[in-house]
């Protein structure tokens, strides 16, 4: 493992530590218990059940006192803040230490109480001391950079007899919105599938086609509904509250998150981010496009009119003539002439012709011929039917729904089989018939005479013909003779003016590379704040990131986690048909978060088989698929011109033009390691009705698998935004001690 994840790693240490630590002290926590004998053994098993029973209620009571705590303004929980003070008691409050010497805490340890209770209430960093302690082992000290400041262990104890059990709750301040596969602030929230992970609406949640299976917690403000073939009876929801109180998505800070940014982008530019799998983030900034409004002008010569002026020019002007003699051929006269020709004489002469014809009979003629012999068998037989075919879904998979219909899937041409029955050809016979035909027995002479028209021979016939007779004549004709003069010539011309002609027109200024920047994340986390637009997200990221855009972003190609080796946090993201899993040779700790004031789309330029590894959240806008709006009721609407003003379509026209598409698109799958907080309809297939109670994806995914990533309990992105609610991470029996006289 190479030094840069080890320290990336060691940055969370602490609070896997606490998740770890609690399950191995339970299983060590016998080792203190001393033998009972056989006789014993009952009243050993009751007392050691009322003991840890006793635990868990006083756990119960005081994590009601810290559920309905308030919050201040940094969103710390009041509760806990003043009990690990020690306001209600515990060592932090004065108190001695306790008698039994495996109760005491570690040197430089205190503990407070939960108000109200005798619940032990430690910081998270300070009980993995405690634990190392009961199990035997040199207390450490653990994050001294103080990561952990927000984790909080509350410790019961439990007595029955002479048993005592110790019991402790791991609870995190805030619960971070990366803790959701789905959160909807307004809307209606349309799911379907096996998501893993919490799902929350705080308006409604609706269940799409059947078969759903939701074994995390579901929870929404205004009820469910089951949509497109989904019922009661075919989804089961293992932990759902329909009556859920609303979770506030709080307005968030965007000028904090660019204060605390490591990297911020200029006023006003939008940018391109690529990740590399090596832990670099490549950031090209650029002017966004925009329509203006230019002004043209150019001058024209235009025609007012016409006036008449004299001009001198050159010209052949005819000063005479002469006369020139000439001669050519005439008739003079005719003169006849005679000739002969031969003319050929003709006679009429009878002549005899003759011709062979045939001879015909009916005759009586017997022949043979093969006929196949069949008969009737069973046979398979095939043919071509068209059949519908849901798409498929693995475990853990499922989408964010909207529209309408039955199951989705599509029609196939699919080959079956059946039996039926054929006539099968199973040899031939040999057939004798007779036929009556014509036969030729002979042939006839037929003899015939006709008239023709023979040449005999000629005759002289003599002819006459007029012939012309040709003579000279001599003739005289005038020719013009010419000079060059220069004369007055009277012209029409017409009369310019200059006019200029003005007009405007839209033209688009194209974005412009201000700066291209590389950040290396390195053994820290960051966060990159984006002024303008985001218009391309894609790449491998190796490390801890959140990427925050004041306005729209938009993921633009695949996002995976990748450590140090190349190996991706999943397998099969570009594969529905294989399980969507996670790749035990991963050993690297990424986890990324996406911040947009507006949206957060999914464009076409993304593969058919799509995979995103982020949380991605969006405060004012939607998470989804590009190409549509969504009503003020939560319907989408298939035009993203829906609902826009003039000027927000011309601004949204100017990034179309330079390559940012509206346009929406259908894929195969889209497979998803993170969640997605929107304040909007989160819409990642919408499906229509078929007439058949069918249904098909219209637009966007027509698959979907995602993962929780549970890193995110642990490991949120960086500045990440929280619920300022308690969550109980886990709660486990840590201790068991029996005859503590003895």
């Amino acid at each position: 493992m190479s030094a840069r994840l080890r320290t990336e790693r060691g940055t969370i240490l602490v609070t896997v530590i606490l998740f770890v630590a609690i399950a191995i002290a339970a299983l060590a926590a016998i080792s203190s218990s001393r033998v009972v004998s056989e006789s014993d053994h009952q009243r050993v098993l009751e007392q050691e059940t009322q003991a840890l029973n006793g635990a868990y209620g006083q756990i119960q009571l005081a994590m009601n006192v810290v559920n309905t705590s308030a919050y201040t303004d940094e969103n710390r929980n009041i509760e806990l803040r003043d009990a690990v003070a020690g306001l209600y008691g515990g060592t932090a409050g004065g108190e001695a230490e306790a008698t039994e010497e495996w109760l005491r805490d570690p040197s430089g340890v205190v503990h407070g109480k939960i108000r109200g209770t005798d619940v032990r209430v430690y910081r998270g960093r300070d009980y993995v001391q405690r634990i190392a302690q009961l199990r035997g082992e040199t207390p450490a000290a653990v994050d001294l950079d103080g990561k952990s400041q927000s984790y909080y262990v509350l410790e019961a104890t439990g007595r029955a007899g002479d048993t005592t059990r110790l019991v402790s709750a791991l609870v995190r301040e805030n619960e971070p919105f990366s803790s959701f596969v789905f959160f909807q602030n307004r809307h209606p929230l349309g799911v379907s599938g096996s998501p893993r992970g919490l799902i929350h609406a705080n308006d409604r949640v609706e269940f799409y086609f059947p078969n759903g299976d939701y074994v995390d917690s579901v929870s929404a403000v205004n009820g469910f509904d089951y949509k497109a073939g989904a019922t009661t009876a075919n989804t089961n929801v293992a932990d759902g509250n329909d009556q859920a109180q609303r979770i506030d998505l709080e307005a968030i800070d965007f000028d904090d998150l660019r204060t605390k940014a490591t990297f911020a982008g200029g006023a006003g530019l939008d940018a391109q981010i690529r990740l590399y799998p090596d832990g670099r983030v490549r950031v090209r900034q650029y002017t966004p496009p925009f329509y203006e409004e230019v002004t043209y002008s150019q001058d024209y010569q235009v025609i007012v009119g016409y006036t008449t002026q004299i001009v001198q020019e050159e010209q052949q002007v005819q000063i005479g003539t002469v006369q020139e003699e000439r001669t050519r051929q005439v008739i003079t006269g005719y003169t006849t002439e005679t000739y002969t020709v031969d003319v050929p004489i003709y006679e009429t002469q009878t002549v005899t012709r003759t011709r062979e014809d045939p001879v015909y009979e009916t005759q009586t003629v017997e022949r043979t011929r093969q006929v196949p012999v069949y008969e009737t068998q069973m046979a398979t037989c095939t043919r071509w039917v068209q059949v519908f075919v849901p798409y498929n879904t693995d475990d853990g998979s499922g989408t964010a729904v909207g529209g309408s219909g039955g199951v989705a899937g599509e029609y196939e041409w699919v080959q079956e089989t059946y039996e039926c029955e054929q006539e099968v050809l199973v040899g031939y016979t040999t057939e004798t018939y007779t036929t009556t035909e014509q036969v030729q027995v002979g042939t006839t002479t037929v003899t015939w005479q006709e008239d023709v028209q023979v040449q005999v021979g000629t005759v002289q016939e003599t002819r006459t013909r007029e012939v012309p007779i040709y003579g000279t004549e001599t003739y005289y004709v005038d020719v013009p003779v010419y000079e060059t003069q220069i004369v007055d010539v009277e012209q029409t011309v017409p009369v310019y003016e200059t006019e200029t002609r003005t007009w405007t027109e839209q033209v688009l200024r194209w974005p412009v590379l201000v700066s291209e920047t590389y950040l290396t994340l390195g053994d820290t986390a960051a966060t990159i704040y984006i002024e303008g637009r985001i218009t391309s997200l894609r790449g491998d990221l190796n490390g801890r990131l959140t990427i925050v855009g004041n306005e729209k972003i938009r993921i633009t190609g695949d996002i995976h986690y990748v450590d140090d080796d190349g190996d991706s946090a999943m397998l099969n993201g570009d594969d529905y048909t294989k399980p969507y899993v996670r790749n035990e040779d991963y050993d690297g700790n990424s986890v990324l978060g996406v911040i947009a004031r507006d949206d957060v789309l999914y464009t076409g330029s993304m593969p058919s088989q799509a995979e995103i590894n982020a949380t991605l959240l969006s405060a004012t806008g939607r998470v989804g698929i590009d190409g549509f709006q969504i009503r003020e009721d939560g319907e989408p609407v298939k035009d993203w011109r829906y609902g826009l003003t003039a000027e927000e379509i011309e601004k949204e026209e100017a990034y179309r033009s330079t390559g940012t598409s509206n346009s929406t698109f259908k894929y195969d799958s889209l497979r998803r390691l993170g969640g997605i907080i929107s304040n909007d309809r989160i819409l990642e297939t919408y499906v229509l009705p078929r007439s058949d109670g069918t249904s098909y994806v219209d637009s966007g995914f027509k698959r979907g698998s995602m993962r929780f990533d549970f890193n995110l309990l642990f490991n949120p992105p960086p500045n990440f935004v929280e619920v300022p609610r308690p969550v109980t991470i886990s709660i486990a029996p840590v201790y068991l001690m029996r005859n503590q006289d003895g």
